[in-house]
């Protein structure tokens, strides 16, 4: 795929903040049960929110509030502007253009260090 391209993106809600994930990165969408990640944090938000959605992800869930999957092949990926980049360790990759409103793109994997961090700070 030619960079600057995804094929398709689980849109994530966290409070009124919202986030996508490369459909490729989520290994499945369930019920909240267990132990998990809470996106929250990497917004601002307090943690401890016991509903909600998990995404699945390199074996571990991350904690979000609703979940819709979109399947668009080559959706474009816009960039990241230079003052942006690494916030939040690199998880940002930038952002796509769905529903009439621009939605940060993140990889899963760098969110869930950056919440690991955040956890041992």
């Amino acid at each position: 795929m030619p960079r600057g391209l995804v094929e398709g993106v689980v849109l994530c809600r966290v409070g009124e903040a919202r986030l996508a994930v490369p459909c490729g990165e989520v290994d499945a969408i369930a019920p909240l049960d267990g132990p998990a990640w809470d996106v929250g944090l990497a917004f601002g938000s307090a943690a401890g929110a016991v509903e909600g959605k998990a995404l699945q992800c390199f074996g571990q869930l991350l904690r979000v509030d609703s979940v819709d999957v979109l399947t668009t092949p080559e959706l474009t990926v816009l960039p990241v502007p230079s003052l942006l980049t690494g916030v939040a360790d690199g998880a940002l990759t930038g952002f796509v253009e769905l529903l009439g409103a621009l939605w940060p793109l993140v990889s899963a994997g760098h969110l869930l260090e950056h919440l690991r961090r955040r956890a041992e700070a």
